[in-house]
């Protein structure tokens, strides 16, 4: 049963960053770190991160870039990954949409959208007839076992709570935003992000409370 996780954003292919955020991963006592994907399409070398990942037993799901990459689409985008080595093509493919944990006080997922979907858009103000097209978040809302949902895709760190689950997103460690990552602490129930920008990685940003998943009605 795990207490402490770090949990690391979209990667865009930002090895130099994905490096320094490990190291001061190591230093907080983290039971395992965690990814939510986009590890391809970024500035930098492909082939560096995904054998920094695999080299430090980070656990990753697929984003929408992975599966892009593997089926030759969206090849136009900028910094685009144009090619893989055969280890690097053998890891990406191999990574799950999502994956579940027990913790100290609940049960999480880890994906990259929300749930199966990686495109799903959910944002801090996300309302309205906008939350209502993400069907798989009332899945999950639905699901009695996840209370914990750990996401991507928008860059944007959160912290939100739905009948039935709470949303966390670590953000994003591509330099064209903010670039945070984040400790997950389900013993004391806390969330750190930190900043992962160079020259400070490892500097608290914010710490919040982690709220349970809210009641269902």
């Amino acid at each position: 049963m795990l207490s402490r996780l770090g949990v690391i954003g979209d990667v865009h292919c930002e090895s130099e960053t994905l490096g320094r955020v490990l190291d001061a991963l190591e230093t907080m006592n983290v039971d395992a770190v965690l990814c939510v994907g986009d590890l391809v399409d970024g500035p930098g070398d492909a082939d560096t991160t995904l054998d920094l990942l695999q080299a430090r037993g980070v656990q990753c799901v697929a984003g929408n870039h992975e599966r892009w990459f593997l089926d030759s689409e969206q090849r136009s985008l900028e910094n685009a990954t144009a090619a893989i080595n055969e280890t690097s093509r053998a890891f990406v493919q191999a990574l799950p949409k999502t994956r579940r944990y027990a913790t100290a006080n609940g049960n999480a997922l880890l994906c990259h959208g929300v749930g199966d979907d990686d495109e799903a858009w959910l944002l801090p103000d996300t309302r309205g007839y906008a939350l209502q097209d993400i069907p798989t978040l009332r899945e999950l809302m639905f699901d009695e076992e996840v209370q914990f949902m750990f996401g991507g895709h928008t860059h944007q760190r959160m912290i939100r709570v739905f009948p039935g689950l709470t949303v966390v997103n670590a953000g994003t460690i591509h330099r064209k935003d903010e670039q945070t990552f984040m400790l997950v602490d389900f013993g004391a129930m806390r969330v750190g992000f930190y900043s992962a920008a160079e020259g400070n990685t490892g500097e608290l940003i914010e710490e919040l409370e982690l709220p349970g998943p809210g009641p269902i009605e």
